[in-house]
């Protein structure tokens, strides 16, 4: 009974934390992608660190290009869809057509991939190249970037106050709840060593874009038909987060370990 009270006690603090504020809505925000590219760094490869640190300018870690992607966004504003895919609520799975049209973030991890293997390209470009794959990876498995529709126009209330349910899952979420990185990613690390984390290492960004979309259908979009996010849908949505954001950093560094063994 004190352990429940306890729990409950929490998540009402972590619902009222919500009430503050919130930051301009990134995905997963700047401790989320900080937080699986360093995670990601610590599973690659020896020869991938090392190759990795070659193309990063001295002093840097995949970590600190982790948000370079959004930074560019502004003065580059044709890489915004890049960021998402729209595959609509309903849909079977993943349409490149129909989802991707105008680009989307599974076929710009694709071609940033093609680009970092391709050896008729200077240093410039691989590491451009390598920036995108590191924000683009973890932006595939944040719910709300995997579903089209109305994801932007969903509203929520929270204690009263309305917000954007993609905002609270880009941001809120974990800002607001973790706002320290080394707490956050302290708990990742505790999901990857309870975890068979391994079993992540296949398929394709198609294939992670389908998981994610039924991942924002089962988990993001259930709250109540009120509106009202209330401490059972934080207590349930935390978890969720912390094992996104775990299969980020295992699919980006078997990414890049495999793009090194197939120059």
């Amino acid at each position: 009974m004190a352990s429940s009270r306890l729990r409950m006690a929490l998540a009402l603090t972590v619902t009222l934390a919500l009430l503050a504020s919130p930051p301009p809505a990134l995905a997963w925000g700047k401790a989320g992608h900080r937080v699986v590219a360093a995670l990601a760094t610590s599973l690659l490869a020896t020869e991938t660190q090392r190759q990795v640190a070659d193309l990063l300018d001295p002093g840097l870690t995949l970590a600190d290009i982790a948000t370079w992607a959004d930074e560019v966004r502004p003065n580059r504003p044709t890489t915004g869809p890049w960021h998402n895919v729209y595959i609509p609520r309903g849909a079977s799975g993943y349409n490149a057509q129909r989802d991707c049209s105008q680009g989307c973030v599974v076929s710009a991890i694709e071609q940033s991939l093609r680009l970092l293997q391709d050896p008729s390209k200077g240093r410039a470009v691989h590491q451009e190249a390598l920036k995108w794959v590191v924000h683009f990876v973890a932006d595939l498995h944040q719910p709300l970037h995997a579903i089209a529709d109305d994801r932007n126009e969903v509203l929520v209330q929270l204690a009263s106050r309305q917000m954007n349910l993609h905002r609270l899952w880009d941001v809120d979420l974990i800002e607001q709840v973790y706002p320290d990185q080394t707490m956050l990613q302290e708990r990742v690390l505790t999901t990857l060593q309870t975890e068979n984390w391994r079993t992540w290492q296949a398929g394709r960004p198609q294939d992670w874009a389908e998981e994610t979309h039924r991942v924002a259908i089962e988990a993001a979009y259930l709250f109540p038909l009120s509106g009202e996010i209330d401490e059972r849908y934080v207590e349930k949505a935390l978890p969720v987060i912390h094992g996104q954001l775990a299969k980020a950093a295992v699919r980006l560094a078997w990414l890049l370990n495999r793009a090194r063994e197939q120059k």
